[in-house]
């Protein structure tokens, strides 16, 4: 999960540098803010994607470890 920690980070890097560079006086007009508009949504649910990594690492580690610990009872007679 370290490499997707990782890439997420570098990943929100660049939207930074991105968001850095739109100004004013980058471009202006009803294009640019649609665009803008446009940017700024994706961006957002990009990152609401991101943020829901840490809980979906969790429940699939605990699922990997019930799932080893039922395979090792049946494997040892339960014990």
């Amino acid at each position: 999960m370290n490499a997707i920690e990782t890439s997420v980070s570098n990943i929100r890097s660049a939207i930074k540098a991105v968001n850095n560079l739109i100004g004013c006086e980058t471009w202006v007009g009803s294009a640019a803010d649609k665009w803008g508009n446009d940017f700024q949504g994706r961006m957002g649910a990009l990152s609401k994607l991101f943020d829901s990594y840490p809980a979906e690492e969790n429940r699939l580690v605990t699922a990997a470890q019930k799932k080893q610990a039922a395979m090792d009872s049946k494997r040892t007679g339960g014990a």
